[in-house]
């Protein structure tokens, strides 16, 4: 009997261990991904590409080692086939021109659709390269571009600016509804004081149409206490559409039932968590859903500091008054999850994928 007690026991310890190197070897890692160039990765999109069956993460490629951190940068690209073990792809070409870790000007956060065998970017755009109008830049457009999915990083073409001269826009969002294609992006008239959320749809990504401003709870300080947001984010997830952006303050949420009327839930990722360099707020992101799991991805500023940031008279420092390092970035992934009926996601739960 003691004999079989022990094969058992022998039986279960083999089992457990199986089972842990098991997990371990499916456990989403903390970071994800760091850029091998400067180490300022931020902005992530992801995106499914059907034709080499890989995620794709496109990424504005800041360039915190140096002075001139937010402008000249280029869009980098990290690939995975299971969203475990990312791979450093470069960085994209636009119209032939670009590929390297300092570009002729300025690309910022990326959102990406797949259509009809074609990858669609609406990108913010700046011509400065050097801050002579300030550390971020001056006007921003965005810029739509389209490249054959079996060419993901060198094949961008220009296809148009979707707006007027008159607006300074950024950080566009775009998703697919009832056949219509939508985009989404922060913006205000030269000279106006009150940013506003922009709506726009086509049939065919050709031709637009402007829907106007939204009018819900998204960018309404009355719902939500704050006179600040950017980096609008639209996915649609257990029967309903989701809006995230972000305050400088982790994420709000936002739900709707027709992606229009948003409804204010609260806030999301704004304490640092215990994983490896998550140790701040969360910045900037965008979700990938997946076999009925959603899972956010974000970019993470661990060494910056915010607390400076916040102080007022002659001693505050704002992040470009901080050191080199404080500026570096890393790409994180958590899960996100649905409890009656509202998203939430706690970033330091291990994420075991099949």
């Amino acid at each position: 009997m003691k004999f079989k007690l022990n094969i058992y026991i022998v039986f279960v310890s083999l089992f457990v261990a199986s089972s842990t190197v098991k997990a371990q070897m499916h456990t989403v890692p903390a970071p994800i991904f760091i850029d091998p160039n400067y180490g300022g990765p931020c902005d992530p999109e992801i995106v499914w590409n059907e034709y080499d069956q890989m995620w794709y993460i496109y990424y504005t490629a800041r360039r915190p080692k140096l002075d001139n951190t937010w402008l000249r940068t280029p869009i980098g690209v990290a690939v995975t086939k299971d969203l475990l073990n990312w791979e450093f792809k470069g960085y994209c070409k636009f119209d032939g021109i670009g590929g390297t870790k300092d570009a002729s000007s300025t690309y910022w956060a990326p959102a990406i659709i797949s259509a009809n065998d074609t990858l669609h970017m609406f990108v913010t755009w700046k011509p400065d390269t050097v801050p002579t109008k300030g550390a971020w830049g001056g006007q921003g457009w965005i810029i739509h571009y389209k490249t054959p999915l079996s060419d993901p990083v060198n094949g961008w073409q220009k296809v148009g600016c979707l707006h007027e001269d008159n607006l300074n826009t950024i950080d566009a969002t775009v998703y697919r509804k009832d056949g219509l294609y939508h985009v989404w992006f922060k913006g205000k008239e030269i000279g106006a004081k009150k940013n506003e959320l922009y709506h726009l749809a086509s049939h065919d990504l050709q031709e637009w149409k402007k829907l106007g401003f939204s009018e819900s709870d998204v960018f309404n300080a009355k719902a939500t206490g704050s006179n600040f947001e950017e980096a609008p984010f639209i996915f649609r997830w257990q029967n309903k559409y989701w809006l995230i952006t972000d305050p400088h303050d982790g994420f709000f949420v936002y739900n709707s039932d027709d992606a229009e009327s948003w409804k204010f839930q609260g806030t999301i990722l704004k304490e640092g968590g215990t994983r490896n360099l998550d140790n701040s707020m969360a910045r900037h992101g965008s979700v990938a859903v997946k076999d009925g799991r959603a899972f956010i991805f974000y970019h993470v500023e661990p060494w910056r500091r915010y607390d400076l940031e916040k102080l007022k008279g002659v001693g505050r420092k704002r992040i470009f008054d901080q050191p080199l390092k404080n500026r570096e970035s890393v790409l994180q992934m958590a899960e996100l999850e649905l409890i009656n009926e509202e998203l939430i996601c706690n970033r330091n739960k291990l994420i075991v994928l099949e």
